[in-house]
């Protein structure tokens, strides 16, 4: 068991997600029960998805929240229309972190700043632009070429051209932008931090590597102040079409994980991005604590060849790894933030699972309130374990247990009168700890190949 001086606590935030600008935000959506999904226009006909299954009927999507070019950036050239936008939407969320931990970049020691990131785009803007001034270009001249065999090398030359000149200006800024390993470092640069900058691509799991990774900077002295987050960018038809083969999507217009009627998940878009310290440093400089990060479980894949789901066996040992880490009992935890996708044999397996560590309901024993995040901002893929762990901070912080979107008619296994889980359908209030018994929460999540995490977080008591 870690000394309390060696605890990693959380000192800033910030997010953006469907319908979410800021913090304040996020928590009024979460504790209004908002489903911020909106229809998606349908594939064109005869084509519904390259892999004959359903197309996402809404998404939880940022729209202008996307679209950031921050004050505090400075840029030494004009920003290019076909660079990779993702950074500077990353940008602006490490800003805003900042910003609400109490800090500026100018008043920070930014050599002693790490920065880890769960991202992977597989299309974006600058590699869109570059493939079309080549590939793209080459094939549709071919295609021309072949049509219309009457047209002449100066011919297809000038219509090289003209397509070329409707496109955004590639330059060695956009090629590189494109490449999903440079956001990180880039985003380093942006802000002028000189400690380690790393992208962390581990699937829907991706926040909760960041945030060890983060911890561990802060652990072994490398940096005294450490960013960890992870980003969704804006989904186009091609991602949807290539994710519709891994992800049942949702022929309904809303998530709704946990329900017996649940047909698959929903896409979502945005990010977050934590703040994190020493607690014994957080404490010297007086900085506001949103929650101590016990631990992280992170368990390789495995999956169910005949169903391709995660096997229960994954899932229960990241949780009981995060639980033995932070040397924690499942009695003491109160929320489970789920992963709760609304996929549902995936749904399935998180309610056997916590089944199995929670146990029979026993005279005495606390309950605990399971959520998911998903069913208000959608399923945020490379954000989604970030999101999760947002809403657990926040609620340790509000001292609240934050109510899950409504669902119609629940799985009737997390309603057992005899299992201690129950489905958090309002808010609660979340009785104030102490140092022996603290306010703790656990954040589950399953990527689609199979790996399964957990963080375990709980309040900083300001009274013993």
């Amino acid at each position: 068991m870690r000394s309390p001086r060696e605890d990693i606590v959380i000192t800033g935030l910030s997010c953006r997600f469907a319908e979410t600008p800021n913090l304040a935000a996020f928590w009024r959506n979460v504790m209004q029960r908002r489903a911020l999904f909106t229809p998606l226009d349908e594939p064109p006909a005869g084509d519904p998805t390259l892999f004959d299954r359903p197309y996402p009927a809404a998404a939880a999507q940022l729209g202008d929240l996307y679209a950031c070019t921050p004050a505090d950036q400075y840029f030494p050239r004009t920003i290019n229309a076909g660079e990779n936008q993702d950074v500077f939407f990353t940008v602006q969320l490490a800003i805003d972190a900042l910003r609400d931990s109490g800090s500026t970049i100018s008043s920070l020691p930014t050599d002693r700043i790490s920065f880890r990131l769960g991202y992977a785009p597989p299309f974006n803007t600058a590699s869109v632009n570059w493939l079309q001034h080549t590939f793209f270009l080459d094939q549709t001249l071919d295609i021309l070429a072949k049509f219309f065999p009457v047209a002449g090398p100066e011919q297809l030359g000038e219509i090289r051209r003209q397509l070329a000149a409707a496109l955004p200006t590639p330059n060695p800024y956009a090629f590189l932008s494109a490449l999903g390993s440079v956001i990180a470092s880039w985003t380093a640069h942006l802000l002028g931090l000189a400690g380690p900058a790393f992208v962390v691509d581990a699937g829907t799991v991706s926040g909760h590597q960041a945030l060890q990774g983060a911890m561990d900077d802060l652990l072994t002295r490398r940096a005294d102040i450490a960013l960890a987050g992870a980003v969704q960018p804006p989904l186009n038809r091609p991602v949807l079409l290539g994710l519709s083969g891994t992800l049942p999507f949702s022929r309904k217009k809303n998530l709704q994980a946990f329900s017996r009627e649940t047909d698959g998940t929903l896409p979502g878009e945005g990010g977050a991005v934590f703040v994190l310290k020493r607690l014994k440093d957080a404490l010297r400089t007086g900085d506001r604590i949103y929650a101590i990060i016990r631990s992280t479980g992170i368990a390789a894949a495995s999956i169910d060849q005949h169903q391709r789901v995660p096997t229960p066996e994954r899932l229960t040992r990241a949780i009981s790894r995060a639980m033995h880490t932070a040397d924690v009992t499942p009695d003491t935890v109160q929320l489970l933030e789920a992963h709760g996708s609304g996929i549902p044999h995936s749904d399935q397996t998180e309610v056997q699972v916590m089944q199995e560590i929670f146990g029979e309901r026993r005279a005495g024993q606390p309950l605990v309130g399971v959520g998911s995040v998903k069913g208000n901002i959608g399923h945020t893929l490379w954000a989604a374990g970030a999101a999760g762990i947002l809403k657990a901070a926040l609620a340790l912080s509000h001292r609240v247990l934050p109510p899950h979107v409504s669902v119609d008619k629940p799985n009737p296994r997390i309603l057992s009168a005899k299992s201690p889980i129950y489905l958090l359908s309002d808010a609660r209030p979340w009785l104030r700890g102490n140092k022996k018994n603290p306010c703790r929460a656990c954040v589950a999540a399953i990527d689609f190949s199979g790996t399964c995490a957990a963080a375990i977080l709980e309040e900083y008591p300001e009274e013993t």
